[in-house]
């Protein structure tokens, strides 16, 4: 079915507030942190560096040979530092760490070559070859994949292909988010890309292209931007999530640049388990990718320092699915059986207070336990045009036992309870280890979860 076009006006997204820090270098991790043997995925494009699979990891008053204070160590704020924190415990605490694989990122060769051999599709400079323009859908700063190291691959064979700086643009897939500045899209796909390049963020209040209802009853709006290129393709990052199954794919399309009434009533469908891809919510998605035509997506693999330890490209579908299965291999381990406490770290989605919730899984695995999530929400509560406050002007926590407590010492109370009422924050570590032994005596048994943002149980 031809698309028409139509105008769809809806809101508009409120700008930013506030200056943008530059982001960091990645820190290199401790050198004992990583083996020298290198393995390669069955797919051959994902090269690994493994000591061992996810494992738990235990350290035990008793196998320390200092006394007085021991650490948590865990990274911190995606895209504003990436930094490597350590978070003092007393020594007799007995902590069992549950962490990932250790991965080695991907090197630019490595990279090039999975761009190169897709998963059921031609190749893109194949692809390219009768196009006259293209549209490249990339996620917003709310996703922690590193699309300035995989862009200039893909303009390398955009520009061989005979397309030039000008018939190439970037739509930033914001859905319901607030709009981008400069800076940020700057980090996100690199000063002299922005610089070059037209980069549009998504508009609700845009130009839409009416492509019928899916079979789910989805009425489809897509950007005139988007609609209006030969060759479509989406950048994005794979990993566990609820409702969809996997982060990626066709998500960065629906909800990433589509209209509201798009968006309200995908956000609608039945969802389903996290690590599975046969949900509504996932058919419903893909369904509408087939039906405007998206050409080549390209997903990453990040591990636990927003690093890409894997690279899958091509079909909407067929890529999707490949980025999935390496997922399993290499973003999955086993929970601690029992503990006093819980720690989990929401990084790398840890810019706003928005999704907080995707480090907060292990809680559902230690119900007796105090629970504390690390989330530094470096951006406060964040915006989502669905999912607002409901009105309160300061929001204040709900009433009897928290759920869980938060620990972040950037935000404050009414952005930390404007999203989650049901959390008590701490800004100051040291009150917390108060709390832990008041509740749980000076030798508690600790379920650290440094990778719990990007990760899932086995």
């Amino acid at each position: 079915m031809a698309c028409s076009r139509r105008r769809f006006p809806i809101w508009h997204l409120p700008p930013q507030r506030g200056t943008v820090q530059r982001p960091g270098r990645l820190a290199e991790g401790p050198a004992d942190a990583m083996c020298r043997r290198h393995l390669g995925a069955a797919c051959g494009h994902a090269p690994l560096c493994r000591r061992r699979a996810g494992s738990i990891v235990r350290a035990n008053s008793d196998d320390r040979e200092d006394g007085g204070m021991a650490e948590l160590t865990m990274r911190v704020k995606a895209w504003y530092g990436d930094e490597i924190i350590s978070l003092a415990i007393p020594d007799s605490w007995n902590v069992e760490t549950s962490r990932l694989p250790h991965t080695t990122s991907m090197t630019s060769s490595a990279m090039a070559a999975a761009i190169d051999d897709p998963f059921g599709s031609a190749s893109l400079t194949t692809l390219a070859a009768d196009a006259g323009s293209a549209a490249i859908i990339v996620e917003d700063m709310t996703r922690p994949t590193p699309t300035d190291k995989i862009v200039p691959l893909l303009l390398d064979r955009l520009h061989a292909s005979g397309l030039d700086e000008d018939s190439i643009r970037f739509v930033l897939a914001l859905g319901c988010h607030r709009q981008m500045p400069r800076e940020e899209m700057a980090k996100k796909l690199g000063r002299d890309i922005v610089g070059r390049y037209e980069v549009l963020n998504h508009d609700l209040d845009g130009r839409f292209e009416y492509c019928g209802r899916s079979t789910r009853g989805t009425p489809i709006y897509i950007p005139e931007a988007v609609m209006g290129a030969d060759l479509k393709l989406i950048i994005g990052t794979t990993y566990p999530r609820s409702g969809t199954g996997f982060g990626g794919g066709a998500k960065c399309l629906v909800p990433g640049v589509a209209g509201q009434a798009t968006i309200e009533t995908y956000h609608k469908l039945p969802g389903g388990e996290t690590l599975s891809t046969d949900s509504e919510m996932r058919q419903d998605i893909e369904e509408i990718a087939r039906r405007v035509g998206i050409d080549f997506i390209v997903n990453a693999v990040l591990n636990g320092d927003r690093e890409i330890v894997g690279l899958f490209c091509g079909d909407i579908v067929e890529a999707h699915r490949a980025a999935a299965d390496h997922v399993k291999q290499v973003s999955l381990f086993p929970t601690v059986p029992e503990a006093d406490v819980v720690v989990s770290n929401a990084y790398p989605f840890d810019t706003n207070m928005r999704y907080t919730w995707r480090g907060t899984w292990p809680f559902a695995h230690h119900r007796d336990a105090l629970k504390i999530l690390v989330d530094f929400a470096t951006e406060g509560a964040g915006y989502h045009q669905l999912f607002k406050a409901g009105g309160r002007p300061f929001a204040t926590r709900s009433d009897g036992e928290p759920s869980w407590r938060l620990y972040s010492p950037i935000i404050g109370p009414k952005e930390a309870y404007e999203v989650h009422p049901n959390c008590e924050l701490y800004t100051e570590w040291e009150k917390l280890v108060e709390l832990v032994e008041g509740r749980a005596g000076p030798s508690p048994t600790v379920a650290f979860y440094p990778h719990a943002g990007v990760a899932w149980a086995t």
